[in-house]
């Protein structure tokens, strides 16, 4: 099957996603990792249909006033991102939106039922689709409420920004049309027959993708009213919120949310799990080992990455600070040998890394492929080219 470009992740991220990737190599014994362990979590249902695409998320108390919405889509190319309420006496402050105003409607259904308190501020952790496209829902809601977010993205998003917004809308179709076909015959996208893991990801994927769709051109582009540079810090009583820009990673863009009482750090898409997502140009695989390390220099008990559920633990972090060190390490060498691009590709070596993030899961050893090694090598090449 030809590569295509079409990014079901509205994420925006510019991979390549390339069938001719999937097919299984250097195939190990190692079993699927398991996800950690999360906490209890909280009945916030309004209605029967708590596993429609637009409610499929838990709530869970992570400290006292302080909730993290934890999607429950299985590994795949369609995510949606986490949100966290932190909840003071008298007002309330959201950490990202999401990808269709109808998901956020269901969170904010959620939040009425923790707190009456108003929204004042929804800080959005950098300007991809899956963590902005909600935000019209918190100022049609909250007519006074901020959008806090790196100042970048006041430039990005009517640019740039704009117009990876179109090509998703366009693209994103043709992408699904395939996964239907691949479930209706019951083919994985290389032409093996479809495990019960794929069959279950691709139906999640068809199911939010279609939601999304069905809201693109509704989505309204809020800008941030407030932007960060490096550090803004909000306090309400003994609570203190830190809003910081530890370096790039994901994106230039990236900020983290830090309850230093609490020892609650929020990531947005600098920790995602099972697989990070990596894209080419916006990624910034140089630095990202050093900003997540400025991470685990935080000491957080309480890690709510931008997808997948909480952590407890800074394990999951080293290994991705490990993981884009060698990719960083390893296409500098081969810059400096000369390599072409496709020549580095064949060189660079991560199937350690893929063992330990994907283990014999197809479905994380397709996204692996297409969202870190494809996007990561290029990245890490372009940057040292530039050099």
């Amino acid at each position: 099957m030809a590569a295509k470009s079409f990014l079901l992740l509205a994420l925006i991220l510019s991979v390549v996603i390339d069938p001719s990737r999937f097919s299984p190599q250097n195939e190990s014994n190692h079993a699927t990792p398991n996800p950690p362990i999360i906490g209890r979590s909280i009945d916030t249902s309004q209605n029967e249909d708590n596993n429609s695409a637009a409610h499929n998320f838990d709530v869970q108390k992570l400290a006292e006033g302080v909730y993290a919405v934890v999607r429950k889509e299985p590994a795949g190319f369609m995510v949606d991102a986490n949100n966290v309420f932190i909840i003071n006496d008298d007002y309330v402050v959201v950490v990202d939106s999401n990808g269709a105003p109808s998901i956020t409607k269901e969170v904010l259904a959620a939040l009425r039922k923790l707190t009456s308190a108003p929204v004042k501020y929804v800080i959005n952790t950098h300007w991809h689709d899956d963590h902005i496209r909600g935000n019209q829902v918190y100022r049609e809601t909250f007519p006074g409420v901020e959008f806090i977010g790196h100042h970048t993205m006041r430039e990005y998003l009517p640019a740039q920004g704009a117009i990876n917004r179109k090509q998703f809308l366009e693209g994103a179709p043709q992408f699904l049309d395939i996964l239907k076909s691949a479930l209706a015959k019951n083919k994985s996208l290389t032409g093996a027959e479809l495990s019960p893991e794929e069959r279950i990801s691709h139906t999640s994927d068809v199911r939010l993708a279609e939601l999304v769709l069905s809201e693109g051109a509704a989505a309204q582009t809020i800008l941030p009213t407030i932007t960060v540079t490096d550090r803004l810090t909000l306090s309400r009583g003994d609570r203190v919120i830190d809003v910081m820009h530890l370096g790039a990673g994901h994106t230039a863009a990236d900020i983290v949310v830090h309850l230093p009482k609490e020892r609650i750090l929020i990531t947005g898409d600098l920790v995602v799990w099972p697989i990070p997502l990596v894209g080419d140009p916006q990624s910034h695989i140089g630095e990202w080992p050093a900003t997540l390390e400025k991470l685990i220099a935080l000491s957080p008990n309480t890690i709510v990455p931008g997808h997948g559920p909480v952590l407890h633990d800074v394990s999951y972090l080293k290994t991705l600070a490990a993981m884009f060190a060698s990719i960083s390490r390893q296409t500098r060498a081969a810059v400096s040998k000369g390599e072409t691009l496709e020549q580095t590709r064949k060189s660079v070596n991560l199937e350690g890394f893929q063992k330990q993030l994907a283990g014999d899961s197809p479905v994380r050893r397709l996204l692996f492929s297409n969202y870190v090694f494809s996007p990561g090598v290029a990245a890490g090449f372009r940057e040292a080219s530039e050099k």
